[in-house]
């Protein structure tokens, strides 16, 4: 009963997240799902440019993403590359590596619980927080 309570509430809070995404101008959903991204492991569903749909389970989260395939910025902090408003880089749990999708073939997206996922993936335990 109480799984039941947690999954009705979570596809609430996908619905009320899409719908305002949807209501968002363009220029500002690259920002707002990062900023989920940055939070979460989301399901996001998009059309491919080739027109094929695709699932993609992503995040930003470091403890998801292995040390050597993390983002680092350059000496001066700036990006190693300037990425393009249109399109959001994440990191892929199910192929472990990055990937990218279009901001507008974005169909649907949601939080998902790590005991949700379906496949292996690794997760970085942080022992030594110093907090």
């Amino acid at each position: 009963m109480k799984d039941e309570i947690i999954d009705d509430e979570r596809d609430y809070f996908n619905s009320c997240m899409n719908e305002y995404y949807n209501e968002l101008p363009v220029e500002r959903k690259h920002s707002y799902i990062k900023t989920i991204l940055g939070h979460d492991i989301v399901r996001v569903s998009f059309t491919k440019v080739d027109g094929t749909k695709r699932e993609m389970f992503c995040t930003l989260q470091n403890e998801f993403i292995p040390g050597h395939k993390q983002y680092y910025s350059d000496d001066e902090g700036a990006p190693r590359s300037k990425q393009s408003e249109s399109t959001v880089s994440a990191f892929d749990l199910e192929k472990t590596d990055w990937r990218s999708f279009r901001i507008d073939s974005v169909e649907d997206f949601g939080v998902v619980r790590e005991e949700d996922l379906q496949f292996a993936y690794e997760k970085t335990e942080w022992d030594d927080v110093p907090f």
